[in-house]
């Protein structure tokens, strides 16, 4: 361990490292880099809830959800979609 004037520096864990790295940051790099994995990951969900309407809607009568469930999914499609 190393000392600076009389006090250690206790050892952390690469998880901990690796958490204050990239959810703790200022360095406008790695906000990119975290805006842009955002974006991809919120698109595959957006694209598997448009997959669900598109079944929901495929025939008439067709219940594949709930539709309190549909038209909160349908909402939170909107949403993931503007962003």
């Amino acid at each position: 361990m190393a000392e600076i004037a009389g006090h250690t520096i206790p050892n952390r864990s690469p998880l901990l490292a690796f958490f204050e790295r990239w959810f703790l940051t200022t360095n406008h790099k790695e906000i990119g880099s975290l805006y842009l994995w955002l974006s991809f990951v919120l698109f595959f969900i957006a694209g598997a809830m448009a997959m669900v309407i598109r079944l929901e809607l495929g025939q008439p009568g067709m219940q594949f959800t709930d539709p309190l469930f549909y038209n909160q999914m349908v909402t939170m499609h909107g949403l993931i979609m503007v962003f």
